[in-house]
């Protein structure tokens, strides 16, 4: 499964790239609400995402950054960069370096970064005010929004995005609450228990031209 990612000059150009669907739902999940998204690499500025569950009334309990947002209803999207010359093409291994983001329809978000699961670190204050992440709830649905900034990629050693580059992603929808129990991925992730923090289960996005549409 290769995420064909387009270079952008405008936020509005998003509307034209491919868009990726959270279709498999995982670990006994109660509800599947069709969620989908688009994600592009704004050019110099960094990936720009967004996605949109419909769901209505969602669960938004929390409204602070850092909060444990997936007790909520929340979309989320992990990156992973195994190879920071951005050329890796074979499955990552669990312990490489990723990023992990979470929203919920409150725009509370739970962004870290690490190797691995264990011993993650949040992004600064400063880099949560650069994702600019919001969040809208309409009748039948809610959309979240973010960038991924250049200077957070790179401060983690990861160069500015250009054609022919590749790194590993996956995007989820998750609510904890018992009640609303479910655990939805993109790219499947072939394990019994819920865990989202696997990188060998991501699929593989490649930064392409325009009008390279396919995603395999």
């Amino acid at each position: 499964m290769i995420y064909p990612i387009h270079i952008i000059n405008a936020p509005a150009e998003l509307d034209g790239c491919p868009i990726f669907r959270v279709n498999h739902y995982l670990w006994e999940s109660l509800r599947e609400p069709e969620t989908f998204g688009q994600m592009a690499y704004l050019d110099g500025q960094g990936l720009f995402l967004r996605m949109t569950c419909i769901e209505q009334d969602p669960k938004r309990a929390f409204h602070n950054h850092r909060d444990m947002v997936c007790k909520d209803s929340a979309m989320e999207a992990f990156f992973a960069f195994p190879d920071p010359n951005l050329r890796q093409t074979a499955p990552p291994s669990n312990d490489c370096l990723y990023l992990n983001f979470e929203i919920n329809a409150n725009g509370a978000m739970y962004a870290k970064y690490g190797h691995g699961r264990q011993g993650r670190q949040f992004i600064t204050d400063a880099e949560y005010a650069m994702t600019g992440v919001k969040a809208a709830i309409e009748p039948d649905r809610w959309t979240a929004e973010l960038l991924i900034p250049d200077s957070l990629l790179g401060r983690l050693g990861v160069p500015n995005f250009k054609a022919g580059d590749t790194f590993f992603c996956n995007f989820y929808k998750i609510a904890e609450d018992p009640a609303i129990l479910h655990f939805g991925a993109y790219h499947p992730i072939p394990v019994e228990k819920p865990n989202f923090h696997l990188p060998a289960h991501f699929a593989r996005a490649e930064i392409v031209s325009p009008g390279e549409n396919t995603i395999d």
